[in-house]
């Protein structure tokens, strides 16, 4: 059986999955589903694990725990061209 995406269901509190969208609040206070989405959205943006991780105030192993369960690769750092 599949996992339901975390994208197909409606967002449980708006106002703190926003917050921790932006960086506002650490992303221990959505529920499981939010979290997934969470971490959904900043992956669709490119972010790394790392990124993630410091963003929402998750362990790099938590971020890449729920990535994996979610059925996301994971991504990279850009090598810099500087």
């Amino acid at each position: 059986m599949t996992p339901e995406r975390p994208d197909a269901r409606p967002v449980a509190d708006r106002a703190r999955y926003r917050a921790c969208l932006l960086g506002e609040q650490p992303a221990e206070v959505l529920d499981q589903t939010d979290r997934e989405r969470l971490v959904l959205a900043l992956h669709a943006l490119g972010w790394t694990d790392e990124q993630i991780a410091a963003h929402t105030r998750m362990t790099s192993y938590t971020t890449a725990r729920i990535r994996t369960r979610i059925g996301l690769a994971p991504r990279r750092p850009k090598a810099s061209t500087t």
